[in-house]
């Protein structure tokens, strides 16, 4: 009996000691697996050859002077303008920037203007506008915010209807510049849309309208300045990665 109360107090005894040590949450916790990694988030690339086509509207303001009736006048037409585009980007980081050219024809004809105090008239009507620009903008994702510059050229006619002289066209080829900017967003990983500003200074140009019934010429003074308004869809060769 001695001997049992004896083993039986030894196993009470280890087993009180064994409790006294602390035992800590994370001994106890079941091995698990490192969670997957992150995958990077996804971003538009706004790099890569695109091409395009534009529809919009422009107001065109024209003026004729005429060095032989001592006036000039001058005429606002708005109309529609449309055609296409194709151009390159290149992105560092969240910037872009890029070289475009568009080509577009414009309905901008209308009714004529009198000079004053003369039996005269002037119509002006565009045909063409071509641009070749550059571009810089700041992508946030989706959305590209750009400004735009570079050369312009454009064709349009001329007419001058006189009661004295008779009636003279000129076709005449202009070139000039022009400064914009726009917002570009990106619809899917290829197609996007954009809204664009274009303000186009095509210069003045000196005209001569000769051959007229009173056998003698008649110098004139042309200039033109257009407002375009376009919206613009892009397919860009390229998609979602990494733009740089």
């Amino acid at each position: 009996m001695k001997a049992f109360t004896r083993s039986l107090l030894a196993v009470i005894a280890t087993a009180a000691a064994v409790a006294s040590v602390p035992v800590h949450a994370a001994d106890m916790r079941m091995p698990v697996k490192a969670p997957p990694p992150v995958p990077p988030p996804v971003i538009y690339n706004w790099s890569g050859l695109y091409i395009g086509g534009h529809l919009g509207g422009a107001r065109a303001e024209r003026c004729l002077s005429v060095d032989e009736f001592d006036a000039e006048v001058c005429r606002d037409k708005t109309g529609w303008l449309g055609g296409g585009q194709i151009g390159y980007n290149f992105q560092a980081g969240q910037f872009v920037f890029g070289v475009e050219f568009s080509g577009s024809f414009s309905g901008l004809g209308g009714d004529s203007r009198a000079f004053p105090n003369v039996d005269a008239n002037f119509t002006s009507d565009g045909k063409s506008l071509l641009l070749l620009t550059g571009r810089v903008g700041y992508a946030a994702d989706r959305a590209l915010f750009y400004i735009t510059g570079g050369g312009a050229w454009s064709r349009n006619k001329v007419t001058l209807w006189t009661d004295c002289c008779g009636v003279f066209s000129r076709d005449i080829d202009r070139q000039g510049w022009t400064i914009g900017g726009g917002i570009e967003y990106g619809i899917t990983p290829n197609f996007s849309i954009a809204g664009q500003y274009n303000f186009v200074d095509l210069g003045g140009k000196d005209v001569v309208f000769g051959g007229l019934n009173f056998g003698g010429d008649l110098h004139g003074h042309t200039s033109n300045e257009l407002h375009v308004f376009t919206v613009r869809l892009n397919y860009r060769f390229g998609g979602w990665g990494a733009p740089y």
